[in-house]
């Protein structure tokens, strides 16, 4: 049976892993720019990106997510940008986002609707995509630190 520090440092370490996935996603589309997959590809690394930082059920701490802590600060607004853009537009879809408005007319006795709204891709970040691999690789760095540090304070 573990206890909640082998849970944390078990869903620590699952993190790296995932974020590992979303580094070699994100050198793929790199190489792969040419390919009609690059946007549903860059989407889904943008989806498991954020995975490590929404909740994720563990045994002792009933919503167990990575923090913030081992993102580096320049790259901060980026990673929120990047987790924002998976709760409202990958894995949801957000009206607000949308910003959509609804149109009502009637001519000559027939009813017609017409809606009008905002054009999201989910690749508007494609063009940052060597700065979200550098912000993959600077949290990766600074996740392996940390992870030793978790790791020594294990109970042998």
């Amino acid at each position: 049976m573990m206890n909640e520090q082998e849970e944390e440092f078990i869903h620590f370490v699952l993190c790296i892993e995932c974020l590992h996935r979303v580094w070699r996603l994100i050198n793929t589309i790199k190489d792969a720019q040419s390919s009609s997959l690059v946007g549903f590809a860059f989407r889904f690394a943008l989806v498991e990106y954020s995975k490590p930082y929404n909740s994720s059920r563990g045994t002792f701490k009933k919503k167990r997510k990575l923090d913030t802590s081992c993102i580096p600060t320049d790259l901060l607004t980026l990673h929120t940008r990047i987790v924002n853009s998976r709760d409202q537009i990958h894995a949801h879809s957000d009206l607000t986002v949308m910003d959509a408005k609804l149109y009502i007319s009637e001519i000559q006795g027939k009813r017609f609707t017409t809606i009008s709204r905002n054009i999201v891709t989910g690749v508007e970040e494609l063009p940052n995509i060597d700065e979200i691999q550098a912000l993959i690789e600077r949290t990766l760095d600074n996740m392996y630190v940390k992870e030793k540090v978790l790791e020594n304070s294990l109970p042998s």
